[in-house]
This record gives C-alpha cells, structure tokens and sequence, in this order.
C-alpha cells in the first residue's frame, strides 16, 4: 500500500477560505457551521456565528477571516465589516490579496463604499510596515519553492497517486536541504520573520520531506514552539505529528493519514484512541473526520473507507 503524500481542499472550501490547503479552527465546529450556513445564502448566520466566535478570542483558520469578513458584509452591515477589516489587517490576520481581489458578494460591495479607498491606504501602509521588518527575499525563495513542490505533488496526483509521488522527489528533496541551511542560519521561518504565507511554504516543504524523517522529527518541535506564539497554525502542528509518528511505526494523533490500496480506495492509518479523535481533531483546529474524508474523496476523486 502506497502513503497518501498530500491532499488538496475541496474546490468550495479552498474558494471560501481563500487559503492554500486548509481547513482549522479553534472550534473548527462553529467556523464549519458558519461555512455551512453561508453555502445555504443565510450570510447573517455565517456572521453571528463567526462573529462571536472572533469576540471570544477564538482562532480562525489559517486565512479563515476573510470569511467573517465576507459574511459580514454580504449581510448588510458594512460599518461592521469594514472595522473587523481595519483590525485584523492591523493584526496581519487577512490575507489582502484575497481582499483586494476575491470576487464575493460582500467583499465586492465593501469595494464600492465611499470610505474603501482610505481603508485600502492604511492597509498598504501596514502592509508595507511588516514587509520592513520582514526577510523579503527568504519569503521569495519559500514561495518560489512552495510553487515547485505543489506542481510536482499535483502532477503525482493527476497521475493516479501512489507510486506516482515518486516523480515528486527529487524536487522534495532539494527543497529540505536548502530549508536544513535556513534553519540552521536563521532559525524557523516564522510569521513575523517571511509572513503567513511564507510560514506556510516552510511548513509545507517539510511535510513533504518524507524521505528524510529524521528532518521532520527535528522541525516538528520548532514548529510547536512557533505555533505557541501565534507564529505557526496548530493544524500544521497536527499534520506534521502525524507524519512524524506514522515514520517512527507508531499509530499517528490527528487521522491525517491515509494509505492507498491495490483496489484504489483510501483508508485510515492506525489512529491511537479513535473515540477522542475528533475532539483532538478539533482542538488543533482541524475539521471532523468525516468532512476530512469528503475532502480526500473529492480532492482525488478516490472513495475514501
């Protein structure tokens, strides 16, 4: 049986989170609720459910408040929308590209209100701001690396998956050693040092080193002291311990894993105390197990056991 070695979102969800191969959340139960609700048309649903969730404190997924944004503004109340845009902008929680460009119902109507052109100057001005006390051309190199690792995994996944994946190698490979050297030099790319996109890519590029766990075991405790600090997402936590443990021989935490049989379907790989894993699940931000597997069946069009 062949390791699953990468899964995509489901289109719908990568559209509305408008981030690159995620789905978490604190209470990642309310925030799919939320998804759920804005899927249906009741936007204001979406936003009371989000909305709350954001004046507790709870975390987003990775790039996931741009849909409180969304739902916020697709429910009429622009004044709202248009402050949590201000404040999470402030807090390097959006991701503005998506902002700027994302054709949605409210994110379009926030555009053709009178005060966007003064919101979109402070943002740029934040923007800029971060990118001064940021590695810009460490962030570069990531991304660029980011961009070769998904084409390679992406071309293994077209072609059938499982062996396949071999042909993804010597670009995974390449890109853990380079990463071997930054970290060496400069410590683990955080948020603050190469943004969240930047964080992304690094963390990405050694969930895909599975040639060389040993690499993986030693990133994964960096990680975890990042992700502490705001400076990495939990679920990235949680998919690299899977690895990690499934690499040693042991049941994985998080049911992130999936191996591939002779007949094509997916199945989980030994998960230690299964009762307790969609609240582990959960608790690091990830979705149910069951909207998981929905996500690998339409991502690879596979059935998923």
């Amino acid at each position: 049986m062949a390791s699953i070695h990468a899964f995509r979102l489901a289109p719908a969800l990568l559209a509305l989170l408008a981030a690159a191969g995620s789905a978490h959340a604190a209470e990642a139960g309310s925030f799919f609720e939320a998804l759920q609700r804005y899927q249906d048309d009741d936007a204001k649903g979406c936003a009371d459910t989000l909305g709350a969730m954001y004046h507790k404190g709870e975390r987003f997924p990775d790039g996931g408040e741009l849909l409180l944004v969304e739902c916020t503004a697709a429910a009429g109340d622009h004044a709202a929308a248009m402050a949590y845009v201000v404040a999470l902008l402030g807090q390097d929680r959006l991701p503005l590209d998506d902002l700027l460009h994302k054709d949605r119902p409210g994110l379009n109507a926030l555009r053709a209100e009178p005060a966007w052109p003064q919101m979109l100057a402070r943002a740029e001005a934040m923007q800029k701001q971060r990118a001064a006390q940021m590695d810009e051309p460490l962030r570069k190199e990531l991304l660029d690396r980011e961009a070769r690792d998904q084409a390679a995994q992406h071309a293994a996944i077209a072609a059938g998956g499982g062996e396949a994946f071999k042909s993804a190698l010597p670009v995974a490979k390449a890109n853990a050693e380079w990463l071997k050297t930054v970290i060496a030099e400069k410590g683990w790319p955080t948020r603050s040092k190469v943004g969240r996109d930047g964080a992304k890519a690094a963390w990405l590029l050694v969930q895909h080193a599975d040639q060389d766990p040993g690499f993986q075991a030693q990133v994964l405790p960096l990680i975890e002291h990042a992700a502490k600090a705001d400076e990495a997402d939990r679920a990235d936590v949680a998919l690299l311990t899977d690895r990690v443990l499934v690499a040693q021989g042991k049941p994985q935490r998080y049911g992130s894993q999936f191996v591939q049989g002779d007949d094509g379907a997916m199945q989980l790989r030994p998960t230690e105390d299964m009762p307790g894993l969609d609240a582990r699940r959960n608790a690091m931000g990830l979705p149910s197990l069951a909207e998981y597997k929905a996500i690998l069946a339409e991502s690879y069009g596979k059935p998923v056991n």
